[in-house]
């Protein structure tokens, strides 16, 4: 039987990651798997494995990003050019790493999670291996994903992109000459919650995340300011830490709401389902998204969804009008008016919140396996 290694960068937190298990945890009914981790990450796994998944980690250094960033802040040189010399260090382990894998490996099924690493697995993939590259990151398709795609993905067996559109966008520019099928699979869900009760929700929005930019957590709290004056019986409870965790309790300080929005810190996937089965909407004001596993876990909680309608992401998942709300990307007052008209609206809430669990179901395990069993062989 044909081994599956699934090629990550680590197993922390992150979307990312969680499709990584996901896949891990469905494919090991049927093959043998192995995840090959660059960087073997504290508290990682930090999502449920199959105790039959094999995980093997490359490296033992770890990215300095942090170390890096504080060193910068304190404006200390000596320690600032250590780090980026530990930084340049470790990038290049990992490079070599990662070549150094994909030449190894002569039979099975690889996948590719980033983008680098496909062009890597396209490039020194062994041809009796069955080369399956996924895109997970930003899809903004700039410049460098074009050049990719049009010159470097021709030794690839199989493109997995996460919605329909992106799929389309892809086989347009990976030359027809080239084999190389390209698929949409969108993420799955293993997990839904048991039975609760959505009378029972609060005066409560959710949103979960990196602290990071492309999050986009400036522009919500900006939003959720813009509620209170007429709803000061909500709350905002933002999940997650990251670099821009300082920035954010500051600003959130600073327009006068310290009281109402709470900052929970990075917690357990249990945790997350219980702060999303307590809250009433969930809210996404990301820059950026792919396919968002959050967004699903929303829905399956009964949380219906405003969100900024970036170029993908959010469209692929909400249904507006129905489950959601899609708000023209960037318009802060547009996305306060429409949390404020789900704020005001219980029943149309709990019918959005049923209708919202409902269509969690087609993200399930065995809708999505479905799709795999079709990539998965020549």
């Amino acid at each position: 039987m044909k081994t599956i290694r699934i090629l990550a960068l680590h197993l922390a937190y992150g979307g990312v990651e969680k499709a990584i298990c996901s896949m891990a945890n469905l494919f090991v009914q049927r093959y043998p798997v192995e995840i090959i981790s660059v960087y073997d990450m504290p508290n990682a796994p930090a999502y449920p494995l199959d105790e039959r998944v094999k995980v093997r980690y490359l490296l033992k250094d770890r990215p300095n990003q942090k170390e890096w960033h504080a060193a910068l802040r304190a404006r200390k040189p000596i320690a600032f050019l250590r780090e980026s010399v530990h930084a340049v260090k470790v990038l290049a382990e990992k490079k070599m790493a990662i070549q150094r894998t994909i030449r190894s490996i002569h039979d099975g099924i690889l996948i590719t999670t980033r983008h680098e690493d496909n062009l890597v697995l396209s490039l020194l993939g062994d041809p009796k291996v069955w080369k399956i590259a996924q895109v997970h990151e930003d899809h903004c398709f700039n410049l460098r994903y074009l050049d990719g795609f049009r010159h470097g993905y021709s030794g690839l067996d199989v493109v997995v992109m996460l919605t329909p559109g992106l799929a389309e966008e892809v086989r347009q520019w990976i030359p027809a000459k080239a084999k190389t099928r390209v698929v949409s699979i969108p993420n799955f869900l293993e997990h839904f919650p048991e039975p609760f009760s959505l009378e029972e929700k609060e005066k409560r929005i959710v949103a979960v995340g990196r602290m990071s930019w492309e999050k986009g957590f400036d522009r919500l709290i900006d939003c959720f300011a813009m509620t209170r004056e007429k709803h000061p019986d909500w709350s905002l409870h933002i999940v997650g830490d990251g670099p821009e965790l300082e920035k954010l309790e500051q600003k959130t300080a600073d327009l006068g709401l310290k009281d109402a929005v709470v900052f929970t810190g990075r917690l357990s996937p249990a945790g997350v389902e219980e702060e999303m089965k307590r809250a009433s909407l969930y809210a996404m004001t990301s820059v950026s998204e792919g396919f968002p596993f959050v967004l699903l876990e929303a829905l399956s909680c009964g949380l219906p969804c405003v969100a900024f309608d970036v170029r993908v992401g959010p469209a692929a998942v909400i249904r507006p009008g129905v489950d959601g709300i899609l708000v023209p990307d960037g318009d802060r007052e547009a996305f306060a008016a429409r949390l404020m008209e789900l704020m005001e609206d219980e029943p149309r809430r709990l019918e959005m919140a049923r209708e919202a669990m409902l269509h969690a179901r087609d993200y399930s395990r065995e809708k999505v396996a479905g799709i795999w069993d079709t990539v998965l062989e020549p």
